[in-house]
């Protein structure tokens, strides 16, 4: 039976649903734009993407059950495919795709490697949100895409690359974590305090703060930033976005599918198989990027990791319009609350 979720589409939320697709796009537009109006200014706006990804995910942490985060853990299928294809099929498959598509060019070669290998570590709870996925599931699934990328990182690099690289794995990890699981979670608690809602309850912090609004404006605006900070990059060196595009394109399919594959096979409820996608397809472009500053000679290496997240995030918001669709249509259980 198809219940509160299914008549919040008839108000407001429902109409923000609907429009999402086209403030995301809008919003890459407006970025590009003040990259090539202003391209002085348009550099100083990359501090709102770290600061921006990190509010997002404390809106979407007040409405996520921590003991449902803890019991996440003992949930092995979706568990196991997720770090099964992030860390074994997409090393392998990222540098299959390079050999393909760019073998005549090593350090975009590189940089592919780079950026593919790196599972987000905060888009993909957005968008797991946006689709009505398991953000629980997906809370509990940061610890280790943080933890095993830096700890496979030199392997990926060393093996698939012909080369090792130097990373300072502890602080990294540290950082990575403190920023976007325990600081998050310790200002949603005080929020709770704050507000007055001792239940975990989304609805009642909803109705407090408003939050399908705010996380779709501060989203707007990581768009937004993301683009006008990298624009210059991207219209100085066409050619070698037009490289990436075929290879990314083909990652970001295959991928979509193989998740999907995954959760038909296992028998996982739909959104167990909406955080599948966005785990195993979003990638972590800033760990990307400094691990491509400071450890290759070559800018393109850098060029390649800074080109990815244009072509990713268009990609994401398809394949989210295509989950929400599926969920609609109900292919897989449990596709609405019951």
């Amino acid at each position: 039976m198809k219940t509160r979720e299914t008549t919040s589409h008839v108000g407001g939320l429902g109409f923000l649903d609907r429009i999402q697709p086209f403030l995301l796009i809008g919003s890459i537009a407006v970025g590009l734009a003040i990259a090539y109006l202003f391209p002085s200014r348009a550099k100083a706006l990359s501090p709102i993407v770290t600061v921006g990804v990190f509010l997002v995910i404390y809106f979407i942490m007040l409405g996520v059950d921590l003991r449902g985060v803890m019991h996440a853990f003992t949930r092995w299928k979706p568990t196991a495919l997720a770090i099964g294809i992030n860390f074994i099929i997409t090393p392998l498959f990222a540098w299959l795709l390079g050999y393909l598509f760019l073998r005549d060019d090593p350090n975009i070669w590189v940089g592919l490697i780079l950026y593919l290998v790196t599972p987000c570590i905060g888009w993909y709870l957005v968008f797991t949100e946006l689709a009505k996925g398991d953000v629980e599931l997906g809370v509990s699934l940061l610890f280790w895409n943080v933890l095993l990328q830096i700890v496979l990182m030199p392997v990926y690099m060393g093996l698939l690359a012909g080369m090792i690289i130097e990373i300072e794995a502890t602080d990294i990890l540290l950082h990575s974590v403190a920023v976007f699981l325990v600081l998050p979670l310790l200002l949603t608690r005080a929020t709770r305090m704050l507000l007055g809602v001792r239940a975990v309850s989304f609805e009642a912090v909803k109705e407090h703060l408003r939050l399908p609004y705010l996380k779709m404006v501060t989203l707007m605006a990581v768009i937004m930033a993301m683009f006008a900070s990298q624009g210059d990059i991207l219209f100085a060196n066409p050619a070698v976005v037009l490289k990436m595009i075929l290879p990314g394109l083909v990652f970001f399919g295959v991928a979509f599918a193989l998740a999907l594959v995954a959760g038909h096979l296992f028998d996982l409820r739909y959104p167990e198989v909406a955080l599948l996608v966005f785990t195993t397809t979003a990638r972590n472009s800033e760990a990307s990027l400094a691990v491509a500053v400071t450890a290759f000679a070559s800018p393109l290496v850098a060029l390649t990791v800074v080109i990815g997240p244009s072509i990713e995030l268009p990609v994401l918001i398809v394949i989210l319009r295509i989950l929400l669709w599926l969920r609609e249509k109900q292919w897989y259980g449990d596709s609405v609350d019951r």
